[in-house]
C-alpha cells in the first residue's frame, strides 16, 4: 500500500508544470480574422473557432511521446494560439513539434490560413495566474510577422535545441522561406511526415492542396502571394520526401542484388 501510494504521489509530481524553465513556444496567428469576421456570418465565424479548439485539444492531447500525456499545453486570444512546451526534455520537444506540426496541417486541411514560428527559450507560463511571457513568445511573434507564407517556421534559438536533440531529419526541413523583405533558409515542418504511414501521408498531402485552393476562392490581389508561395513550400517538401525514397529504394535494391 505505501509503494502504491509512493508511486501515485511521484506521478502527481511529475504532472506539475514548472512555472518559470526553459521551454518550447510557438505563436500562431489565423490570418484575415478581421476581415473574416466582416464578411462572414457571426454563427460562421464561431463554428470555425469551436473548430479550431477542437483541433489544438486533440492535438496536444495525443501521446505523441507514447509515454505520458500534459507536455503540451496551448492559450489563446482572439484571432492567436499559443502553444508551449513543459520543459525542454527529449519527450516534450517531441511531444511539442508533433502538436503543432498537426495543428498546421489541420489548420490547411480546413483552409484557414495561418502563419506562426517556434522559439525557445526562458518561459514563466503560470497558469492560475494567466500570467505569459518571456524572450522565446516575443522571438516567435516578430519572426511570424515576417513570414510570407501559410506555415510554421523554426527561430535560431528553437533549432539549436532541436538539433540537441537530434530531432532534425524526422519531420523538419532546411527550406529557403519567403519573408516580406526577402528570403532566408529556416527549418520548417513538412507536415503529412508525422503521421509516418505512407499512403496516409498521400492521402495527407491532397486534402493540405485542395484545402489551399479554396483560399483562392476567396482571396484576391496581393494576398494570393501567400497561397502560391505556400503551394510552392508544399511541393518543395513533397518532391524531397520522393527524392528521398527512390534514393532509399535503390539503397535497397542495391542491398538486395549484392546479397544475391
Amino acid at each position: 500500500m505505501e509503494e502504491q501510494k509512493k508511486g501515485i504521489v511521484e506521478r502527481a509530481l511529475e504532472d506539475v508544470w514548472p512555472t518559470t524553465t526553459n521551454r518550447f513556444v510557438a505563436f500562431i496567428d489565423i490570418m484575415g480574422f478581421k476581415d473574416m469576421i466582416a464578411r462572414t456570418s457571426h454563427d460562421k465565424i464561431y463554428e470555425m473557432m469551436k473548430n479550431i479548439e477542437l483541433t489544438k485539444t486533440s492535438v496536444t492531447n495525443y501521446n505523441w511521446a507514447d509515454k505520458e500525456l500534459n507536455l503540451v499545453k496551448t492559450t489563446a486570444y482572439s484571432d492567436s494560439i499559443m502553444v508551449y512546451s513543459k520543459d525542454d526534455s527529449s519527450d516534450a520537444t517531441y511531444s511539442f513539434l508533433c502538436s503543432v506540426c498537426s495543428l498546421s496541417m489541420d489548420l490547411l486541411k480546413d483552409s484557414i490560413p495561418h502563419k506562426g514560428a517556434i522559439a525557445f527559450g526562458k518561459m514563466t507560463s503560470d497558469w492560475e495566474s494567466s500570467i505569459f511571457f518571456g524572450q522565446p513568445l516575443l522571438d516567435a511573434y516578430l519572426l511570424q510577422e515576417e513570414l510570407y507564407f501559410y506555415g510554421i517556421i523554426i527561430h535560431g534559438s528553437a533549432e539549436e535545441k532541436i538539433e540537441f536533440h537530434k530531432m532534425k531529419t524526422i519531420f523538419l526541413k532546411n527550406y529557403l522561406c519567403p519573408l516580406k523583405n526577402s528570403s532566408s533558409n529556416h527549418l520548417v515542418f513538412d507536415p503529412p511526415t508525422v503521421h509516418g504511414n505512407k499512403p496516409e501521408d498521400e492521402l495527407d498531402r491532397e486534402s493540405l492542396y485542395n484545402g489551399i485552393k479554396k483560399l483562392r476562392y476567396i482571396t484576391s490581389g496581393h494576398l494570393r502571394k501567400y497561397i502560391d508561395n505556400t503551394e510552392k513550400y508544399l511541393k518543395s517538401m513533397q518532391a524531397i520526401t520522393i527524392d528521398k525514397d527512390k534514393r532509399n529504394k535503390k539503397k535497397v535494391n542495391f542491398l538486395e542484388n549484392d546479397v544475391t
